[in-house]
């Protein structure tokens, strides 16, 4: 057989075996051999060897890289065994991948899986790139293809390194992606309100009127509150190990949603400002918020409940505001019994200031 014919049967072999690999990372986790039990696990052997194993693929493919892309080009037997060598490496990162029990959690589960496929699909990717490579010939060996594609699985590898290793932190990182979603819509806005030429940047006709600044703030103020509610919530998860590391797979879910509802909010407020629109995206904002603190506060348990309190508060406050200024402007009416909850939440404020202003009297040794 001519070593072109030699090469192909070699690369041919080795994209279907890293195919095959590829679709044995869904394997359902019974059928893997492994237990679904923790008992045992030690997860710092299993990071460290699922590390070493990463650095390992990542150092086969660039060695394969190394050797194809430079002439003269190889023996077909030694091309044979650098591929062997990738293929051994990807066999030991799916076999280390599925000794990770689903009692360390959902979400971490969920994170390395996704982890796993991208460094396999790359690898897929490189082999084919091995394959339709055979009999090409190239400018240089910067310009042969299968450089791009090395670096495209090193950095897959790279990324299982840096990747959260506990429950929590899986959840908190799936929390940030949410929080930054909703701290960009918040930066745009405040941006946009701050600045004539951004509103010319989008070719906006319109800007807003006096009156449309007033009811803004609160509901900016329920925008940055279900920030905070994320951010909290991510700290939380990520720095308490007394949690149940299988209750919290739950969080995610509860504020997928909050993102898409802040986004809804914030386009309401750009000019022209349709108050009723966006009353009633604040309102679902509103409602999904409180549904989430609700479900928080069973999955976090009573020493959470302080700043949990906190966070139901910040809501309700903006929640009333937003609609004294519609009943104020003859856009809602009081409903029975919101005016005792709203004198209510008056009361509480000036009780609050009074008793600032005593213990600063306190301070300055003034007694009454």
């Amino acid at each position: 057989m001519a070593p072109t014919e030699k090469y192909r049967e070699i690369f041919g072999i080795m994209e279907v075996n890293v195919q095959t690999f590829l679709s044995q990372v869904s394997i359902p986790e019974a059928d893997t051999g492994g237990g679904n039990e923790s008992t045992g696990f030690d997860a710092g052997k299993f990071w460290t060897t699922l590390c070493t194993i990463a650095d390992k693929l990542g150092f086969e493919a660039n060695k394969a890289t190394v050797m194809w892309i430079n002439s003269p080009l190889p023996k077909p037997e030694d091309m044979h065994a650098v591929c062997g060598a990738f293929e051994i490496a990807c066999v030991a990162l799916l076999n280390t991948y599925h000794t990770l029990p689903s009692s360390e959690g959902a979400t971490l589960k969920s994170f390395l899986t996704d982890g796993i496929k991208v460094v396999f699909e790359s690898a897929v990717k490189f082999a084919s790139c091995l394959l339709q490579s055979v009999g090409q010939t190239y400018a240089s060996p910067d310009n042969h293809p299968l450089v791009s594609h090395c670096g495209i699985v090193m950095r897959a590898c790279e990324s299982l390194k840096t990747m959260p290793r506990t429950n929590g932190g899986a959840v908190a990182a799936k929390l940030l992606a949410h929080a930054n979603i909703i701290k960009d819509a918040l930066r745009e806005l405040e941006e946009a309100k701050n600045s004539d030429s951004f509103m010319e940047d989008f070719e906006c006709e319109e800007n807003w009127s006096d009156s449309d600044f007033i009811i803004m703030s609160p509901l900016l103020g329920m925008i940055k509150t279900s920030g905070a509610l994320t951010k909290k919530t991510m700290d939380t998860v990520k720095k308490c190990d007394k949690l149940d590391k299988l209750k919290i797979d739950a969080i995610p879910n509860l504020f997928a949603k909050i993102p898409e509802l802040v986004d809804d909010l914030a386009l309401s407020l750009y000019p022209p400002l349709d108050w009723n629109v966006s009353k009633t995206e604040a309102w679902k904002l509103k409602d999904r918020m409180e549904e989430v603190i609700t479900q928080l506060g069973e999955i976090l348990g009573p020493d959470h409940k302080t700043w949990l309190d906190f966070m139901e508060k910040a809501v309700k406050h903006n929640t009333a505001t937003v609609q004294g200024i519609l009943i104020q402007h003859g856009m809602a009416q009081l409903q029975l019994g919101e005016g005792n909850q709203q004198e209510k939440e008056k009361g509480e404020a000036v009780k609050e200031v009074e008793e600032k202003k005593g213990e600063g009297a306190t301070k300055n040794g003034v007694s009454s």
